[in-house]
C-alpha cells in the first residue's frame, strides 16, 4: 500500500458534502460555519502501524460541525491502546488542531483503552457532555469507564468537552 503525500484536508473537503446526508435520528448538532472560524486539523507524523489518520478523521469531522467547542479548546490529549497501536496525541489550540502518533510527554487529559470501547465512546448519546444514563449505548459506556475498561487522566471538564467535540 502506497501512502498519499497530497495533503490530507484536501482529501477530506471531497468528502464535506457527504456530511450533509442525516442520520435519520434528528438534526445533528452543527453551527452555523459563518458564527466561528474552525480550527485547521493537520496530521503530523504517522507511525507505522499507526491510527492517527483515522484518529484525525474523526476529530476533523467534529471540528467542522462543533467549531465553537473546538476553538475553545487549549489542550494536549493522549490516546493510548491496549492493542498496541502506538498512542496518538491531539493538540488544541485557538487556530490548529495537531493529530499524529508517538507520546506526549505531559497531556492534559490521557484516554486509555480498548479501541472498540473508545469507539462506542464517541458514538453514545450525551447528557451533559456524559454518556446519557437514559440511553442504552450511554449506560454501556459509562459502564466501561466504571469497570476501567476506559480510564481517564488529568481534566476531566475537558474530556466532557473532548467528547462533545469528537462525537459521531
Amino acid at each position: 500500500m502506497r501512502l498519499s503525500r497530497q495533503d490530507p484536508s484536501a482529501l477530506a473537503a471531497h468528502t464535506a458534502d457527504l456530511d450533509a446526508v442525516a442520520s435519520g435520528r434528528g438534526a445533528p448538532e452543527t453551527q452555523p460555519s459563518s458564527a466561528t472560524q474552525a480550527p485547521h486539523v493537520k496530521l503530523g507524523r504517522v507511525e507505522r502501524g499507526g491510527l492517527s489518520p483515522a484518529i484525525m478523521a474523526i476529530v476533523e469531522h467534529g471540528v467542522r460541525r462543533r467549531p465553537a467547542l473546538a476553538q475553545g479548546i487549549e489542550a494536549e490529549v493522549q490516546l493510548e491502546f491496549e492493542e498496541g497501536y502506538p498512542p496518538v496525541r491531539v493538540r488544541f489550540d485557538q487556530r490548529d488542531v495537531l493529530v499524529e502518533d508517538g507520546p506526549t510527554v505531559a497531556p492534559d487529559l490521557r484516554v486509555k483503552g480498548a479501541l472498540p470501547d473508545l469507539i462506542s465512546l464517541m458514538v453514545t448519546p450525551l447528557l451533559g457532555g456524559l454518556p446519557s444514563p437514559i440511553n442504552a449505548r450511554g449506560r454501556a459506556a459509562l459502564g466501561m469507564v466504571v469497570l476501567r475498561r476506559v480510564r481517564f487522566e488529568g481534566r476531566l471538564g475537558l474530556m466532557r468537552r473532548l467528547i462533545r467535540v469528537i462525537r459521531l
